[in-house]
């Protein structure tokens, strides 16, 4: 019989967040039989617990930083033995922070870019400096994974080589199956039935822009007073 292949999964962090929320989907889906995934995270957090309890092996190796040098030889040390036939890099931390040792131990490298590091809110100095970082980090991975046409887009502006594949996040219809709701967000918060009820799911952080969202419903709630934010 075939030994599963071992491959890598990389994630920037331990918390919750899109591109967290995206790996727990996939090790819940993938095939153990064909794959033996391990996951490497760069903080602790709820997310490694929900993965060491489905029995996944999680590594921690701390760092808050790109291009964090430091960890470079942990990683490497770490990820020697298993012999990875492919790593998968989930956002900028952790695509950054694979690079070498990608390179070195002669490992296929996919980088999903869950989010751009830069944003227009940002100085021009730090913009520039993590444009110049998603250059080098798209330019050195085997492939490049976009989670919609507009994030390729976002990155196409600013990196005119930039080359990826869309590969749209997907909705576990098990998990949010409407036939197996018994009560809605208007029950626990007694919104009415009769007004529009617009809803906002995110990180409260500022490129998220909840403060541009609450100025947007200000102007459209004062032409039509029968929404509900």
């Amino acid at each position: 019989m075939n030994q599963p292949i071992n491959i890598l999964q990389c994630i920037r962090q331990g918390q919750v967040g899109g591109g967290e929320t995206h790996l727990l989907s996939l090790m819940e889906n993938i095939d153990r039989n064909k794959y033996n995934p391990v996951v490497l995270s760069f903080t602790e957090g709820p997310m490694v617990d929900a993965l060491r309890k489905m029995g996944i092996h999680t590594e921690v190796i701390y760092t808050e930083k790109p291009f964090d040098v430091s960890i470079w030889g942990k990683v490497a040390a770490f990820a020697k033995p298993y012999k990875f036939a492919l790593i998968h890099a989930h956002g900028t931390r952790a695509a950054s922070n694979l690079l070498w040792t990608a390179k070195r131990q002669h490992i296929p490298l996919i980088y999903t870019v869950h989010g751009w590091s830069f944003h227009k809110e940002q100085s021009p100095l730090v913009f520039n400096l993590r444009v110049m970082g998603e250059r080098l980090i798209t330019k050195l991975s085997s492939t490049n994974i976009s989670v919609s046409k507009s994030n390729q887009e976002s990155g196409r502006q600013e990196i005119n080589s930039f080359q990826s594949v869309v590969i749209n996040n997907g909705i576990d219809q098990l998990k949010f199956n409407p036939a197996t709701v018994t009560s809605t967000v208007r029950q626990e918060l007694n919104i009415p039935d009769n007004v529009t009820l617009i809803g906002f799911v995110a990180r409260f952080t500022e490129h998220k822009q909840p403060l541009l969202l609450l100025r947007a419903f200000a102007k459209a709630i004062a032409q039509n007073t029968q929404l509900h934010l």
